[in-house]
């Protein structure tokens, strides 16, 4: 790892469905697990608007009642005044997988604020914690202000249907319209199968079409422990699909190297 990402740390990792249902939430898990399974510090955060179920789906070791409004309430520094929140309290507000991640879910009956993610920044770089956001199928949302501001790794989650990947093109224009070029260029489509009977869609044809507009195309293989829609287990996950968030992950670590080296 070089030293200027060391500097870059903590890494962002933007999840966004290309539809409704496309598997940004479990993407978004598998990410965090991944990372938080070979020793790295992570939080997966519901970015939604209204609230999502990532913890919910995720978390099977620890479900907390509290999350991230009542972190934002508890304010950006500790009570004496010298720094962030105490990691205890911060952890507090987290629930967590049996793989190790942390997850900060949204509590409440509120739409989420810009104010929210800036106080979450802030707490997560004085930890140095990376953090996996789960957006929904929404880009354009001036809450996410926070989290658009600098280079950040872009997977975008497609499910391998025909009308999805036809979805897929205004998915695409709406990264064009927000970031421009550079965000494009740093957005790595990820194909979810949900279908038992196999691969429905020619992937290659996909990359042909995306080739030189994105950084590039990874899949994911149909999972029996995710279509059940029970709590998920990463370990409980088949060898191949571990596989393939690895992958996944790989890809958007060299996004983020490639964004550091820009900088």
């Amino acid at each position: 790892m070089t030293d200027q990402l060391q500097q870059a740390l903590p890494v962002s990792t933007l999840v966004l469905g290309a539809c409704g249902g496309a598997g940004a939430t479990t993407t978004t898990l598998g990410l965090a697990n991944t990372e938080a399974a070979r020793g790295g510090a992570v939080v997966a955060v519901d970015a939604t608007p209204a609230g999502g179920d990532v913890a919910e789906r995720g978390a099977d070791a620890v479900l907390s009642v509290s999350g991230l409004e009542q972190l934002v309430a508890a304010g950006p520094v500790a009570d004496d005044g010298a720094g962030p929140v105490a990691d205890d309290v911060f952890d507090g507000y987290c629930s967590r997988t049996s793989a190790g991640t942390r997850i900060l879910n949204r509590i409440g009956n509120q739409t989420a604020a810009d104010r929210e993610f800036h106080t979450l920044t802030v707490a997560l770089r004085a930890r140095r914690v990376s953090a996996v956001h789960d957006l929904g199928h929404r880009l354009r949302a001036a809450y996410l202000a926070p989290l658009l501001a600098t280079p950040t790794p872009i997977v975008l989650v497609v499910p391998c249907r025909a009308d999805a990947f036809n979805r897929l093109r205004s998915a695409l224009q709406s990264i064009g319209d927000t970031l421009g070029e550079p965000g494009l260029a740093r957005t790595v489509v990820t194909v979810s199968n949900q279908d038992a009977t196999g691969w429905q869609v020619d992937l290659d044809l996909l990359r042909e079409y995306l080739g030189g507009q994105v950084w590039g195309v990874e899949t994911i293989p149909y999972d029996e422990h995710l279509g059940m829609g029970i709590v998920i287990e990463h370990a409980k996950l088949a060898p191949e699909t571990r596989a393939a968030y690895q992958r996944v992950s790989a890809a958007a670590s060299a996004v983020a190297e490639g964004c550091a080296e820009r900088v």
